[in-house]
């Protein structure tokens, strides 16, 4: 694997966007920009290492511009998105504001989750402009043979406390309340 670059994880106060910020830091991310809308998360990604960018109850102005302010100073090669909609569409603008220099690495967008829209626009003047590479990360977009051989690093790293998915466990009994379950943590059921 080569150098992992600056990462900007877009949803990085939910549980994957959390891990994802987690996982960016233990490759060893020269730089891992969190934006999110929860200020407590984003406090604890910031204890971690992470640069944040707060985006609750922005309006889409706001959150371009606090976007547009991050990613000039450490332009991503690498955007993870848990979001999409409004907050993807403030994002391409932030990096559509950044230039054509020549020397600019590339940038890999990961489409993942759809939790603010399940549609962005996408400016063609980005695509001109940019070295750009959009992509989903879903079942269908990795084959079972390359998740299955990952699996042990990744085990491994919450194993060791490298990644640490808070959660709340519910014996057998008790599936009715786990399904119910809502908040920051994950329902786990375990036998009785």
């Amino acid at each position: 694997m080569g150098e992992l670059g600056t990462v900007l994880v877009l949803g990085a106060t939910g549980m994957s966007g959390s891990l994802a910020v987690r996982a960016a830091l233990s490759l060893g991310a020269k730089q891992v920009i969190a934006a999110g809308c929860d200020h407590e998360a984003l406090e604890r990604l910031r204890g971690l290492g992470a640069v944040t960018v707060p985006l609750a109850a922005a309006a889409p102005d706001a959150r371009a511009t606090a976007l547009a302010a991050t990613v000039a100073e450490a332009q991503p090669t690498l955007v993870l998105d848990f979001v999409w909609g409004p907050v993807a569409e403030a994002t391409f603008a932030a990096l559509g504001k950044t230039g054509t220099d020549d020397d600019r690495a590339a940038i890999d967008y990961v489409q993942i989750g759809s939790l603010a829209g399940t549609e962005a626009a996408l400016p063609a003047a980005l695509l001109r402009s940019r070295r750009i590479r959009i992509s989903g990360s879903g079942t269908g977009s990795v084959s079972k043979a390359e998740m299955i051989a990952e699996f042990p690093e990744i085990i491994a790293r919450f194993a060791d406390g490298t990644f640490h998915a808070p959660y709340t466990d519910y014996p057998l009994s008790r599936v009715g309340e786990a399904w119910a379950h809502q908040g920051r943590t994950r329902a786990v059921i375990v036998p009785d």
